[in-house]
């Protein structure tokens, strides 16, 4: 039972509620991993294929990276389970294509809560193996020489108990004893100097030196001796895993086996600043050749890119040509094509957030949560398990109250969302995400100015989360996960660096700007950038009660052309039935009406004009905008003493619509 069944199971007196684990789907993505697999065990059984070779490219990793609360632990867990046997396998995934082969599968939780540090890591791998039944003397024999000297006193039993993983402790330690006892045996040496790791070592250095038969075994492997008079600290543990994998490749045919190490939460080993950990767990990856890696994090791994190079010891598309960032990035449920090995976990589709509901919470084989309150916890949820999963906390919250709840009470969102999202940005990354959670889309350079900053870094950095999607082909590529963005603007938000109503309306204010400035330094001015700005101005003008400024002009090159695209922004959260109360409320209504006059009766536009002029809320030459239009369209109704009214009203301004209002008088 997982946590969030835990959570459920104490949330209520009622023992007849079941309480389950829902996995829903995720098809797509063990196609993805079987099919790395798959690639992963070929190439490791070509003739060509050496373990030792230092130099050539890794193809043994894939990452699946969305947003915190996607489901990516939850699919960290049943790939491991169904890697380990067909049983734990959901029904609706496939049956893999390697008959035959000896899967290990070895899943390690790098969650800050869970406190591994890369000690447990390497021992955890290594004690995974223990269940093979022999020593792996090389790699042995370098562990306990580095345990003895870095945890003097301390026996690893005691570690092992400590940290979690005495279930095979005492197999591995056992293990280890045996290679160090057989390595002593066969220098010679006497058996009370079998425990005595430094001469033990210091020995068979210089056996392996002078090629000695005795230690003819552990000759092949050419870079022990070396491995074994380092000095034994935390670098030199990171280079022992090469020792791991050259055992493994020395397993007889039929104990051969590929370890599958899934690496979870793989955020907290650190930011982008302090790669400290990262560093030694890709030295892992890279001397591990034969094992298959599969890292779950928030954010894409970034090895592929070259502008890391010295930050990490392996970087580029050369050493990890799988992990390059392409220009056209997947669609967020399809798996990777060729050597693509960074897939982007996708929402739930709302069939897939449907089951989840009916089958999370039960009563008697029947679904508890109702389809009406699934249907509105579905809607707002934008495909989010996490989202799903709070409203099923929220849906027993209810039910202890003695409230039974109703689709109303799910029509909110969840201020846990923030927190979620923010905890692994810094401040700078924070103060951005909520300037750009007031933009329907941008690009780096909206970003960047709309939160203020004077460098692109920062809205760069932001672009590349989980939570951005981006579509190369739009006027501005990038916007936030619609559930994301509604949470950050809408949410009662209990964060230390939250912001006030002033700080949201000055970010509005930036935004409005930031939307101007392009419009009006644009070489071309054409026509898609002026409906893309137009409708994302006169959304923040109109939610934010703005002054009009650059949107004035927008306006009438909007009409100028005629062509009457639809320009409504959508209507605000927290809409009220007041009526139009700004210009910026007048405004949206003028250039509503005027969209939508060819799909509506003519005397709907007069309407809807006539509660705009009679507002007096819109500057002059606006007004007589939308004076010019009513006079038309009560032209076309027949109402031409009104129209001949209107049409004087806006010759007599003598502005931008005056010629054209005398000829419709010279018409009339």
């Amino acid at each position: 039972m997982v946590a969030g069944d835990l959570r459920a199971l104490f949330s209520s007196n009622d023992r007849t509620v079941a309480a389950a684990e829902a996995f829903t789907n995720r098809q797509l993505q063990w196609e993805a991993a079987t099919a790395a697999l798959g690639e992963h065990l070929r190439h490791t059984a070509a003739p060509a294929f050496d373990v030792e070779d230092l130099e050539a490219p890794r193809t043994n990793v894939l990452v699946f990276h969305g947003v915190g609360g996607i489901g990516k632990t939850t699919l960290s867990r049943k790939l491991e389970a169904a890697l380990t046997g067909a049983e734990h396998r959901p029904t609706q995934w496939g049956q893999p294509a390697w008959p035959g082969e000896r899967i290990w599968p070895v899943r390690i939780d790098l969650a800050r809560s869970a406190g591994t540090d890369f000690e447990q890591i390497v021992l955890t791998i290594r004690l995974a193996l223990a269940e093979l039944g022999r020593p792996l003397p090389a790699f042995d024999i370098a562990l306990r020489r580095y345990w003895e000297h870095n945890h003097p006193g301390e026996p690893l039993e005691e570690y092992l108990r400590r940290g979690g993983l005495s279930r095979f402790g005492r197999a591995g330690q056992q293990q280890m004893q045996s290679a160090l006892s057989d390595v002593a045996q066969a220098l010679l040496l006497p058996g009370t100097v079998g425990s005595a790791i430094g001469q033990v070592t210091g020995a068979l250095v210089g056996a392996l030196r002078e090629r000695r038969q005795t230690v003819h075994a552990l000759a092949g492997c050419t870079r022990l001796a070396d491995l074994l008079e380092a000095e034994p600290d935390l670098d030199a543990l990171s280079y022992y895993p090469h020792l791991l994998a050259w055992e493994l490749a020395q397993l007889p045919p039929d104990k051969a086996v590929t370890p599958v190490i899934l690496l979870d939460t793989f955020e907290d080993t650190g930011d982008r600043t302090h790669r400290d950990l990262e560093r030694l767990i890709q030295r892992v990856v890279w001397l591990m050749p034969n094992a298959f890696f599969v890292i779950t994090g928030r954010s894409r791994l970034q090895w592929g890119d070259e502008a890391l190079q010295g930050q990490l010891d392996f970087t580029g598309p050369a050493a990890w040509p799988g992990l390059v960032a392409h220009d056209i990035p997947a669609a967020r449920t399809t798996s990777p094509t060729g050597s693509r090995r960074q897939v982007l976990i996708g929402d739930f589709s709302p069939e897939d957030c449907d089951d989840y509901l009916a089958h999370r919470l039960s009563r008697d084989g029947q679904p508890l949560i109702g389809p009406r309150v699934r249907e509105v916890i579905t809607r707002r949820s934008h495909g989010l398990p996490l989202y799903l999963d709070l409203s099923v906390m929220r849906f027993l919250e209810l039910r202890r109250s003695g409230h039974t709840p109703s689709p109303d009470d799910f029509d909110q969102d969840f201020p846990a969302l923030i927190a979620r999202t923010l905890s692994d940005l810094t401040p700078d990354e924070r103060h951005v995400l909520r300037s750009v959670a007031l933009l329907d889309a941008f690009d780096v350079a909206l970003a960047t100015r709309a939160a203020g900053m004077t460098h692109e870094a920062l809205a760069a950095r932001l672009a590349e989360r989980p939570f951005v999607s981006e579509d190369p082909f739009s006027l501005w590529p990038f916007h936030l996960h619609g559930l994301i963005r509604s949470t950050i603007r809408t949410a009662d938000d209990r964060t230390d660096d939250r912001w006030s109503p002033c700080d949201w309306a000055h970010a509005a204010q930036r935004a409005l700007d930031a939307l101007g400035e392009q419009w009006n330094t644009s070489p071309t001015r054409n026509r898609l950038l002026l409906i893309g700005c137009l409708r994302q101005g006169l959304r923040l003008a109109r939610d934010h009660r703005l002054e009009l400024g650059w949107l004035r002009d927008a306006a009438w090159s909007y009409v100028s052309d005629s062509i009457w695209e639809p320009l409504d922004p959508p209507a605000p959260h927290n809409a009220a039935a007041a009526g139009l109360e700004t210009a910026a409320d007048a405004l949206v209504e003028t250039l509503s009406a005027l969209g939508r006059r060819q799909h509506e009766h003519r005397e709907c536009t007069v309407d809807r004009l006539t509660t705009v002029v009679d507002t007096g809320l819109l500057p002059t030459d606006l007004r007589e905008m939308a004076l010019y239009y009513r006079a038309k369209a009560q032209r076309d109704l027949g109402r031409t003493d009104d129209s001949r009214r209107g049409m004087q009203l806006v010759a007599d301004g003598g502005g931008r619509l005056a010629p054209a209002a005398r000829r419709g008088l010279a018409h009339l």
